[in-house]
């Protein structure tokens, strides 16, 4: 496995390059290029075994290019607005790469060898500057893979405090007990549902009080009634769930403040995907969006979405330290036991024990950029996602279904041609084809839709506005109307 310096060197000086070229001409590139033949292309490689010999790193990075990057989706670029695909900034590009040199583990802390665990628990502070939460909030800080695994970390913290709180039960070490834990909530994310049945609640225990698809509004007389009962009770108690960040609108729950007393009133833990709240908070425009997230007891929410560093990168925080201690700390192998430091181990607070400085890149990124730049690249995405709002609002082609509360589009094709089953999905491919533009399918209402979200630092208004009204367009016109529509 050993390399000579002139190779490494080559392989090295070759991806550079790749990297300034791409750099350079992203944004000319296409965003999506679909492949026909993709069936018989992945069945032929995964048929492929592992060599008996190896080859030359050059030849690698070729056959790698070859296969799978040559063709792969534009999703750093400015006009991938399928999902939550945020960037990836040039300062967290080198930090990633760094990360992979070094390659620190970052399963303990151990600040006499490295201060890399004390690196993360400041740039998660930072964040928190960020987002104008003062530090000493949240004493649990910490990265996981996503916003997935925070929310599943904020329901097992949630799920052993309201336990020990209700029925003086320790979750973690004598499991359930007979007794039931809900998770209320407001049309939550997948990733929060996902996360009720990891952590052995079970889906059938999610209890959804909203009165709106958005989830902004919440039935807040059933939220406490259905508390009140627990309490008055011996059997259930509650995780409340409550959403900052509505994957088809960006929407935001209201009345955080109200649904905080009354968790405190009934025992309940609050926690709250802020998947955009912390980022809304930085602009003054958009502040009022995110207030009272702090009063949460848990908070999840990503940073490879628009703070704009590499996946995977999702951040935790909370206020309970012991029931992170509790939950995480109390068995590991004897090779691991630490002398006692000012911040905890990491292994300690989270899922993971092994895990890669992911910190690094994110660090880099905010010093790099500072509060400044990052209000601005959230205020120049949430302009164009307006902009790109109106115009769809006034085309006659389109229907806009959502005001644009941040950087997040929701619509509909509404031409006739389009409008049969399955034309939204047909829809989305035709915008795909043009190369120009990406765009994901929802369901809104009961019916197909269309959502678009802008997180990226590339994406210009006076250059990509233009292109991504194009893709629309010329999708429109990709299928001829329908004869009755020239009535």
């Amino acid at each position: 496995m050993d390399i000579s310096r002139s190779e490494y060197q080559a392989a090295l000086e070759h991806i550079v390059q790749i990297a300034l070229d791409r750099n350079d001409n992203v944004h000319n590139l296409p965003v999506v290029q679909q492949n026909p033949n993709y069936q018989e292309e992945e069945t032929l490689l995964t048929s492929k075994p592992l060599p008996e010999f190896g080859q030359p790193l050059e030849k690698t990075i070729s056959q790698v290019f070859q296969t799978v990057l040559n063709g792969a989706p534009n999703m750093n670029g400015p006009r991938y607005f399928g999902w939550v695909m945020g960037g990836t900034t040039p300062a967290s590009i080198v930090g990633d790469f760094l990360t992979s040199i070094y390659d620190l583990n970052m399963a303990f802390h151990q600040p006499k060898d490295t201060n890399a665990f004390t690196i993360e628990q400041l740039a998660l502070d930072m964040v928190l500057d960020l987002g104008h939460i003062p530090r000493e909030t949240y004493p649990v800080k910490l990265l996981t893979p996503g916003a997935t695994a925070s929310n599943l970390v904020g329901l097992l913290l949630g799920r052993q405090w309201v336990a020990k709180k209700r029925f003086n039960i320790d979750i973690a070490e004598e499991g359930f007990c007979g007794k039931t834990i809900k998770v209320i909530g407001g049309s939550a994310h997948s990733s929060v549902i996902k996360a009720v049945a990891v952590a052995g609640i079970g889906r059938g225990n999610y209890v959804d009080v909203s009165l709106n698809e958005r989830g902004s509004k919440w039935d807040l007389k059933k939220l406490e009634k259905i508390l009140k009962e627990q309490k008055d009770g011996d059997s259930e108690a509650s995780i409340v769930s409550v959403g900052c960040g509505e994957v088809n609108t960006g929407g935001s729950t209201d009345d955080i403040d109200k649904i905080r007393l009354l968790c405190t009133k009934y025992d309940a833990w609050l926690h709250i995907d802020a998947t955009y709240g912390l980022c809304a908070r930085a602009m003054p425009s958009h502040a009022a969006y995110a207030v009272h997230i702090e009063l949460a007891d848990s908070m999840a929410s990503d940073a490879h979405k628009w703070l704009n560093v590499p996946y995977d990168c999702g951040l935790f925080y909370s206020k309970h330290m012991d029931m992170s201690l509790e939950m995480f700390a109390a068995a590991k192998a004897s090779y691991l036991q630490f002398g006692k430091t000012i911040i905890p181990q990491p292994m300690d607070i989270g899922i993971e024990t092994a895990r890669r400085f992911k910190a690094l890149p994110l660090y880099m990124s905010l010093l790099t950029y500072g509060a400044r730049g990052y209000q601005e690249l959230f205020e120049s995405n949430c302009k164009f996602a307006a902009s790109l709002g109106e115009w769809i609002d006034l085309h006659p082609d389109f229907e806009l279904l959502s005001p644009v509360y941040l950087h997040t589009l929701l619509f509909r094709v509404s031409a006739k041609q389009w409008t049969h089953p399955g034309g939204n999905e047909e829809f989305i491919d035709a915008v795909k084809k043009t190369g120009k533009a990406h765009v994901s399918s929802t369901m809104w209402n009961g019916k197909p839709a269309i959502r678009g979200s802008v997180n990226n630092w590339r994406t210009r208004l006076d250059r990509d506005l233009s292109i991504v009204q194009q893709a629309l367009e010329e999708a429109i016109r990709s299928r001829m109307p329908l004869k009755n529509d020239f009535n």
